[in-house]
Parts: C-alpha cells; structure tokens; sequence
C-alpha cells in the first residue's frame, strides 16, 4: 500500500463502494420505475426492498422520488453520490481535480433532476459522469494501489448488489475474479480465507441456475469480512 495511510485506503474503497452502489442503484430504480409505470399492480415495492427501501406510500412517483433523492435514506441514490463526493473530496491530491470534478458533476445533474423538466435526461448526464470517473481513475490516478483499491471497492460492491437483488448472478464470477485480483494488487489487507468462500461459489458446478437463497447469503456474510 506504499505511502497510503489505513485511514486514505479506506476512503478509497468506500470511494468505489458508493460510486458503484449510485450507478447499479439508479439503473435498477429507473428499470422498476418503468415497469411501474406500466402496472402499479405488480411487485414494484417489493423490487426494491432488498436495496434498502422501505416507504409507506403507494403512489410510484413519491415512491420513487424518495428513492432518487432523499438524502436522508442511506439506500438513496443522492445518498451514496453524497457520500462518494465526500470521499473523492478528501482524496484530491490522489485522484487529482479532473478526477474529482465528474462525481461533482454526477452529483449536480442528480440535483437537475429533481428540479428539472427533463430528469431521466439529467439522470443519464449522472450515469454519464459516474463512467468518465471511471475512465478518469485509469488514465489520471498514477498511484497504482490506489487505483486497485477503488476498483476493489466497485467490484465489492457489484458482487454484493447483484447477489442481495439476485440480479445478473451470471457476472459474478468475472466479478470475483476482478475482486481478487484487484485485492492481491491494492496491498490492502484483506481476509483471504473469506474471498476463498466466495470464490469456490461462484465458481461452483451449480452456479448461478441452482444457487440457493441461503448460499447468497452466505456470500454477502463472507463478502462482508473480505475486508
């Protein structure tokens, strides 16, 4: 990990972690929104249980609304770009101004979208920033374990997405691959024993057409102590 302190890799982690946890959750939410609009008589609440999503009202544009932009709500869209911008903040020096400036941008065009007559266009311009980060992370942050340790944390945070919403499962296995790999480079500490679990799951004869709900839960518990 070089020069990088506990405290800095663990910015850079959750950095990924809630970078990802804004583009995976906006596309998911925009997706059910959709289907909503179709028939409010299907399971469009219960979709959305497993991200953290819990109101009480029944009518889909409130409903959604609070998904996208209640701040409030950890499981929020606003919520983790609030979050992610808070960390790449206090990591400019790292990532570097360019860097830095396309979560600030993912986080004006999510707050366009609130106000705006146009906001699925606005909330594209924010899945468009949260990719040009990406892009920005490969070509512009030099540090090379700071680098893995952001892509660990969006891999981290894929996996246990996908898992919790049973969602695209047949990527996992790259995913995990990525996971590992990514781990063995940060030089962040990491508890390989668990990511081992994982690993033999995925990986597993079964998976994903007979993976059990119990077994996903096992993942996200072993996932959860990877670091």
């Amino acid at each position: 990990m070089g020069s990088l302190s506990l405290g800095r890799a663990d910015r850079l982690l959750w950095l990924g972690r809630y970078i990802e946890r804004a583009f995976t959750t906006e596309r998911f939410i925009v997706s059910t929104y959709d289907k909503a609009l179709d028939s409010t008589e299907g399971n469009w609440k219960g979709q959305l249980e497993e991200l953290g999503f819990d109101e009480k009202t029944d009518d889909p544009i409130e409903f959604f609304h609070d998904c996208l932009f209640d701040v409030e709500n950890p499981a929020s869209l606003a919520h983790s770009i609030g979050a992610a911008y808070d960390n790449a903040v206090h990591l400019r020096d790292i990532l570097g101004t360019e860097t830095v400036s396309y979560v600030q941008m993912a986080y004006d065009s999510l707050y366009a979208a609130e106000g705006g007559k146009e906001p699925l266009l606005d909330l594209q311009t924010t899945i468009d920033n949260i990719m040009a980060f990406r892009g920005c992370v490969d070509d512009y942050v030099s540090d090379g374990a700071a680098r893995n340790i952001i892509k660990s944390g969006i891999s981290l945070e894929r996996i246990d997405l996908y898992a919790r919403l049973g969602y695209k499962l047949e990527a996992l296995p790259y995913e995990v691959h990525l996971l590992a790999v990514r781990s063995s480079r940060s030089g962040m500490p990491f508890d390989n024993q668990r990511l081992k679990a994982v690993v033999d799951l995925v990986y597993s004869p079964g998976f994903p057409d007979g993976v059990t709900y119990e077994q996903l839960g096992e993942l996200l518990v072993n996932l959860a102590h990877i670091y």
